[in-house]
């Protein structure tokens, strides 16, 4: 069964930003598995059926709660390696990141898992050799980067200078099953390792086996808050948890939403996410510390946020906003690329849940493979920025847990760099205050901020768009689709009478399926 809406069952559902590793988890849902043999089995998928927005060679943040409604977090970030040289270079891989990815996801299934991990691996090896066909949003970006992944000699991704009609990567299928049969280790060290380390210096890359030997998985820094009567639980200053809380607490002070945005709520939003954009102590975008910046404690101390939200109050019924800034204003800049990440939910009967945030950065990562396997590593942006050896990079991705009363209301994370945060905290507040079921609260206009501006869906009316107009002097409307999207959600969840249930955003070609 699948819809790109809704689905409940009592067993087992899955929601993914891709229809081929949907399937893979629903498959090792009815072979037995639980949602951490699921989400294994899905995000390895990811790195086949959906390269513009993942690999196995790229990073992933974790939650999970347990069965016995404990949480934890995995840190699967890329690093900077131990080594580098004054001059980066210019080669297409200079900004390489050391993937973290597979030992979280190693750590996630040895931790939690009940299938043997060749067999939660299979799925993905098998549509490595067999091939997929990219869906229309997929197809779409790939379409779009062609030239450059041609320019970058990435040639297992195209057929004749275009995307390929049916994607085959056997390479990645050998890799694959070795990492089913001997798990990180067996292409973390070794040969293998040895191999894409010389794939990755080929093109500019800087890596080295030790920096692969040396690669783990970080328990991650769990937070919790209190918003309206449910517990929220993300990763902590690993993924922006603590400026997804400091919205949370912000709105949590305010009255609750109503059944649908209206003009006021719109600029609430806009001005808390705009907000606490501003209080991060990392500059959006290059993610460089800022000199005077807060300490990650301060955004979720309760006098600060009091303040905050008094502000924000204040400012609105004057007709300001705190931060709000007139065009002119703005630092000239060029325009930025969109990046992107890719998202999973996986939840089953007997209450454990997982949310799994993956990227390589922009679309393709760095547009260019490792010579000896042809993969995308993850581009790490601090190497841009600020290249300290060793350094773990910071990224947006906030996989979050909701739960009420003892049980998971929603598991959930989302796609879009600083879009992320914006768009898991509308979306609790869809089904909380509003009361939306979750794909409701998917298809209910979104509002973000990014690029200095106020972003809306179109959907969301004439009233909505003029209000946010009344207090930015820029705010940009955007249908629904992957094009300048306002972030992009998968989520699952428990109704209030047991059944599982969950949705699929409509920006992406994600589906949810159950077993």
């Amino acid at each position: 069964m699948s819809a790109r809406g809704q689905t409940d069952s009592r067993g087992g559902v899955i929601a993914t930003g891709s229809p081929a590793a949907t399937a893979a988890g629903e498959a090792i849902f009815r072979a037995g598995g639980n949602a951490t043999d699921a989400a294994v089995a899905a995000a390895l998928t990811l790195c086949v059926a959906d390269p513009a927005n993942a690999s196995l060679l790229g990073r992933c943040h974790i939650v999970v709660r347990t069965e016995q409604g404990g949480f934890f977090a995995i840190d699967g970030a890329s690093s900077i390696p131990a080594s580098l040289p004054r001059d980066l270079g210019s080669g297409p891989l200079r900004w390489a990141g050391i993937p973290g990815l597979p030992h979280a996801l190693c750590k996630l299934h040895h931790d939690h898992g009940r299938l043997p991990l060749a067999e939660v691996v299979a799925p993905a090896a098998r549509l490595a050799d067999e091939g997929s066909s990219a869906p229309p949003h997929l197809a779409a970006v790939w379409a779009l980067r062609a030239s450059e992944l041609v320019e970058a000699g990435a040639g297992p991704y195209l057929d004749g200078g275009s995307p390929p009609a049916l994607f085959r990567h056997e390479k990645l299928a050998g890799l694959l099953r070795a990492y089913g049969e001997g798990g990180a280790p067996a292409i973390m060290s070794g040969a293998t390792a040895n191999r894409l380390v010389d794939g990755i210096r080929a093109r500019g890359g800087h890596w080295r086996i030790e920096d692969l030997e040396a690669a783990d998985a970080r328990e991650g820094e769990i937070l919790h808050c209190q918003f309206r009567d449910c517990q929220v639980t993300t990763i902590g200053r690993q993924g922006w948890g603590h400026t997804l809380l400091e919205m949370l607490a912000i709105l949590d002070r305010l009255p609750k939403f109503g059944p649908a945005l209206t003009g006021r709520e719109a600029c609430t939003l806009a001005a808390i996410i705009e907000t606490c954009f501003e209080d991060r102590p990392q500059r959006l975008g290059s993610l460089e510390p800022k000199p005077d910046g807060l300490p990650f404690e301060a955004l979720i101390d309760p006098h600060f946020v009091a303040k905050r939200g008094d502000a924000i109050s204040q400012s609105l019924i004057n007709g300001s906003v705190p931060h709000a800034r007139v065009a002119s204003e703005l630092p000239t800049q060029a325009l930025r690329e969109d990046q992107d990440t890719t998202h999973l939910s996986a939840l089953d009967a007997s209450g454990m849940a997982v949310a799994l945030t993956m990227s390589i950065g922009p679309h393709f990562g760095l547009r260019s493979t490792d010579t000896s396997f042809g993969l995308f590593p993850a581009k790490s942006y601090r190497m841009g920025s600020d290249p300290v050896p060793g350094a773990r990079d910071v990224t947006e991705m906030t996989p979050t847990i909701v739960s009420r009363g003892g049980r998971v209301l929603l598991s959930l994370g989302g796609a879009g760099s600083e879009r992320i945060p914006g768009a898991v905290a509308q979306t609790i507040v869809n089904v909380v205050d509003r009361g939306l079921g979750l794909p409701e609260a998917l298809r209910a206009p979104r509002v973000n901020f990014k690029d200095g501006c106020p972003r809306v869906h179109a959907d969301a009316g004439h009233e909505v768009i003029e209000a946010l107009r009344s207090h930015w002097s820029r705010v940009e409307v955007h249908a629904l689709g992957h094009e300048s999207h306002l972030g992009i959600v998968q989520v699952v969840g428990e109704r209030a009478d047991g059944r599982l249930d969950g949705a699929a955003d409509p920006s992406w070609d994600g589906t949810c399926r159950v077993a």
